[in-house]
């Protein structure tokens, strides 16, 4: 007689999605502490996933981030945010200096899977919390150590965040019922990347600035990418690809 140890479930959806979520908020605060759009003063050293990161000490800026990624968690958590992107700019100038691409792609069952209860349920196949643990600190690694591969931005600096969904439709925490202001408006066309999402970026043919890949992490549930694209208005070398 055969026998066989059945396979053990990994984590739900729902947690590896807010595994994902907590891992964005670390990256944004820890980008713009490597990438000096504040004062390095201004920031706690902390850590995730047994890595040193940065936590933003000022209370807006602070404030700003837990918004933008309260306000793009319902995406995540309905599978359809496609890309985040941090776009760090000129204050004068308002020209992009390089743009930090984070994207994400979906378990092809997702619909079916989170009609009822079925997004809260372990999965057969997906990584365990420790597993998780490994693959997001191999990604924090490679980030902490981006910085010492850029060109370092000249003069005073700013940033914005700009999400792409699946449906090219409004984020749904834009639909509010209480009359209150929306939190996500249309990107300026120069902090855009482009080619639009709609394209896939290592397979396009539309010339663009270079993109450097810098690390990825495949869940088989939420897979993410992060990409790293410095612009003609700091390298002052107007090199396309392809």
């Amino acid at each position: 007689m055969t026998t066989t140890t059945a396979q053990q479930p990994g984590l739900s959806y729902k947690e590896i999605a807010d595994a994902i979520i907590s891992f964005l908020e670390i990256s944004l605060h820890t980008i713009l502490y490597l990438r000096s759009v504040y004062p390095p003063s201004t920031f706690s050293r902390r850590r995730a996933h047994q890595v040193p990161v940065y936590q933003s000490r000022h209370p807006q800026v602070r404030s700003y981030i837990t918004n933008v990624i309260s306000s793009l968690a319902p995406e995540i958590h309905s599978g359809k945010l496609r890309r985040m992107t941090v776009v760090i700019k000129g204050v004068e100038d308002g020209l992009p200096r390089e743009r930090m691409i984070f994207d994400l792609g979906y378990l092809a069952e997702l619909d079916k899977l989170r009609e009822g209860r079925g997004s809260e349920v372990g999965l057969i196949g997906a990584p365990n919390a420790e597993e998780l643990g490994l693959m997001l600190r191999g990604f924090l690694i490679k980030l902490n150590a981006l910085d010492g591969q850029l060109l370092d931005n000249q003069g005073e600096t700013t940033f914005a965040v700009i999400i792409e969904t699946n449906d090219s439709l409004e984020p749904s925490s834009n639909n509010n019922e209480d009359g209150s202001v929306p939190p996500w408006i249309p990107a300026l066309a120069n902090d855009t990347l482009h080619p639009p999402s709609s394209q896939d970026l290592d397979g396009c043919t539309e010339k663009h600035e270079p993109l450097l890949n810098v690390k990825a992490v495949e869940t088989g549930v939420i897979d993410i990418r992060l990409m790293v694209q410095e612009c003609v208005a700091k390298t002052g070398v107007e090199r396309l690809d392809p």
